[in-house]
C-alpha cells in the first residue's frame, strides 16, 4: 500500500504531481491544448481535483454533461471562466449540442499554428488531450471530435501503458486514460463525486449520499423524512411495509445522476 501512494504522489521534474492516468512528461510537452473536462454539476469540484495535474497554460474548459445542469447556472460559469482568460464550452457528447463551437475553434487554434509554421512546411495536426474525472464524458466526446463511435479511448485507465494518438484530419488526441484520482476524497467532496457518478460505489454510503443530496441540494429539513417519502412512493417496502431506506436512498441517487428530477447545478459560480 506505501509503494501505491508513493506512486500515486509522484511529481514530476515541473513540480506537477503524477498518476498512472498520465502519460510522461515528455509526450505531455507535445500537447498543443489539455481539454479539461468539467461535470456541468460540479465544475469547482472538478477543476480543484485536476489543478494538481496539469499546467495552466494552454486549457481550454469543457463543460460536459450540460444536458443534466441548470442551463442558467452553466451559461454563468462558461462567462466566469472567459472573463478569466480560458476559453470554455458547454457540451452535450450524447446529442451533440455546443460540439461544432468547440471544434469550431480547435480548428481556428489549428490554423494559427499553421499560420506560424515555415510557408514550406507541412501542416501538422492540433495536438490535444483530454482531462478530467472518472465518468466526465471523455470517451464520448473523443468519439464525437474524430467523428466515430468505436475509438477506444481510455480504454484501461489507471494503467501505465505507451500512449498514442488518434486522428482525424487536422486533429490529433492524444489517447490515454486522462482520470484524476478520486481515490483520497472524502466529505463533500466525496458526496458530490458520488452523487454525479465520478466514484465507485465501493468508495461510499448510499444513505449518507443521499441524505447530503437531499438537505444540501434539494434543501429539505428532514432528509430523511423526504428519502422515505420517495421511497414509498416506489413501493420501496420491506416485512411491515417498512420503507427499505437502503434501496430508497440508491434509487433516489440514480434519479438525480439521471436528470429524472430536473436539470439541476449542484455549483454555482461566485459571480452569479
Amino acid at each position: 500500500m506505501a509503494a501505491k501512494s508513493r506512486r500515486r504522489n509522484k511529481v514530476d521534474s515541473r513540480g506537477k504531481k503524477w498518476h498512472p492516468g498520465l502519460p510522461s512528461p515528455r509526450t505531455l510537452d507535445m500537447v498543443d491544448l489539455f481539454l479539461f473536462l468539467l461535470d456541468s454539476r460540479i465544475p469547482e469540484t472538478s477543476l480543484q481535483l485536476a489543478e494538481p495535474y496539469l499546467s495552466r497554460m494552454n486549457r481550454v474548459y469543457v463543460l460536459t454533461k450540460a444536458d443534466l445542469a441548470d442551463p442558467e447556472v452553466t451559461y454563468h460559469w462558461v462567462k466566469k471562466f472567459g472573463t478569466q482568460g480560458s476559453p470554455a464550452f458547454a457540451v452535450e457528447s450524447n446529442t451533440g449540442r455546443g460540439v461544432d463551437d468547440l471544434i469550431a475553434y480547435l480548428e481556428a487554434q489549428q490554423a494559427s499554428i499553421s499560420d506560424r509554421a515555415h510557408p514550406e512546411a507541412i501542416a501538422r495536426p492540433l495536438r490535444t488531450m483530454l482531462f478530467g474525472l472518472p465518468n466526465v464524458g471523455k470517451s464520448s466526446l473523443a468519439n464525437r471530435l474524430l467523428g466515430t463511435s468505436k475509438a477506444a479511448f481510455g480504454a484501461r485507465p489507471g494503467l501505465t501503458r505507451g500512449s498514442h494518438w488518434l486522428r482525424r484530419g487536422l486533429l490529433e488526441i492524444l489517447d490515454t486514460p486522462g482520470v484524476i484520482d478520486t481515490s483520497q476524497a472524502k466529505g463533500e467532496v466525496l458526496y458530490k463525486l458520488a452523487a454525479t457518478w465520478a466514484v465507485r460505489d465501493n468508495q461510499y454510503d448510499e444513505e449518507e449520499v443521499a441524505f447530503w443530496l437531499a438537505k444540501e441540494v434539494f434543501d429539505k429539513p428532514d432528509p430523511v423524512s423526504f428519502i422515505t417519502g420517495f421511497g414509498r412512493s416506489r413501493g420501496f417496502l420491506g416485512p411491515g411495509g417498512q420503507v427499505d431506506f437502503g434501496r430508497a436512498s440508491k434509487s433516489f441517487i440514480q434519479c438525480f445522476r439521471e436528470g429524472k428530477f430536473g436539470r439541476i447545478s449542484i455549483e454555482k459560480p461566485d459571480t452569479q
